[in-house]
């Protein structure tokens, strides 16, 4: 086992190893190739979900190995192919190193199915979409891409939600999974940040009455994020021309009847947020045992240093790894800092 911390708050100070060196300073960016493609649920005939790809240009550069990317409570998979200020996406990083790479949005987010619920007031319906619902729609994009890329088993990358649907079918289906990413990881610790905003202000014991989804508006996400950076300039740490960018590709997935700039999100994750921020998994990480790697940003509040340590305590894996990246918040996959992430997931997911 390989337990590893890199901290803030000077990067001349981080000691990298040099396959890690040699990642972040590659050179050109090699030609990639996009595709979407629709999968249909097996446990629903209404819902199809969406799934983007990205793959190497030149079939010669592939190297045979499949990611699938997992978003978390309130952003699509579109998430990972947002290009930053100077340089490639997450998932163009990867293609670009010979990975067949793929991000689904789960039912209810993006360009996959939004059920009727998500167009009725949203306190006429209960949550929908809990880990426990969606994993089995994980499941069928990941038997898509299997048969899609030949690939027998795929590389999970989960981030924040992610890593709970992510862990989740790990632990009962390792046998798909071949290296397992846990990126901004939130597993079974108090926090009481989180945990005072979900519950009911008259039995604050309980969770209060959230409906089917919420909405998040353009002032709302540039704003949370914010808040998390420990710069008196934002813009040290994130670049708005990367936001904005970002934003406006989730409206344009938002249906013609959605209002202008606003995202919905289901609310399933809300309900398990609450008992894993009161100190309850929703899964039993034991049971992963594939090689894992937990990777998280130091100043990120949600996916707190507590909770990766428990979580990373927990793994069944022999192989396994946490890292943490200095100056980098809950959005660190598309901070300026990034690049250290793309370039620790890809070492990891390149090893023997």
């Amino acid at each position: 086992m390989t337990d590893i911390a890199i901290r803030r708050p000077h990067l001349r100070r981080y000691l990298l190893s040099a396959m890690t060196a040699l990642v972040l300073a590659a050179p050109a960016h090699a030609a990639t190739t996009s595709a979407t493609h629709t999968v249909q649920s097996s446990s629903d005939a209404d819902v199809r979900l969406h799934v983007r790809e990205r793959a190497p240009a030149d079939d010669a550069a592939a190297n045979g190995e499949a990611v699938l990317f997992v978003h978390g409570a309130t952003y699509p998979g579109h998430t990972f192919d947002t290009a930053l200020a100077d340089g490639p996406s997450w998932m163009a990083r990867l293609a670009e190193a010979g990975y067949r790479v793929y991000a689904m949005d789960q039912r209810g987010y993006g360009r996959s199915t939004r059920p009727a619920a998500m167009q009725a007031p949203a306190e006429d319906n209960p949550p929908f979409a809990r880990a426990e619902d969606v994993i089995s729609d994980m499941g069928d994009v990941i038997d898509f891409i299997r048969k899609d890329s030949g690939d027998e088993r795929v590389d999970l990358v989960g981030w924040s939600w992610g890593t709970v649907t992510g862990g989740m079918f790990t632990a009962r289906h390792g046998d798909r999974i071949d290296r397992l990413v846990l990126y901004a990881p939130v597993y079974r610790h108090d926090n009481p940040a989180w945990t005072e905003k979900l519950a009911d202000p008259e039995a604050p014991s309980k969770l209060a009455d959230v409906g089917a989804y919420r909405t998040v508006t353009r002032t709302q996400a540039d704003e949370r994020w914010a808040a998390q950076i420990d710069a008196d300039d934002p813009a040290a740490w994130r670049d708005p021309a990367v936001f904005s960018r970002w934003y406006d590709a989730m409206i344009d997935m938002a249906p013609d009847e959605a209002e202008d700039d606003v995202i919905k999100a289901p609310n399933g994750v809300l309900v398990d947020l609450w008992e894993i921020f009161n100190g309850r998994a929703v899964y039993d990480a034991s049971k992963i045992e594939v090689p894992t790697l937990v990777i998280r940003g130091d100043d990120d509040p949600t996916a707190t240093d507590a909770d990766a340590r428990g979580l990373y305590a927990a793994l069944g894996a022999s192989i396994k790894r946490y890292v943490v990246i200095g100056d980098g918040t809950h959005f660190l996959n598309l901070e300026k800092h990034a690049p250290q992430l793309y370039a620790e997931t890809q070492l990891f997911l390149d090893g023997d």
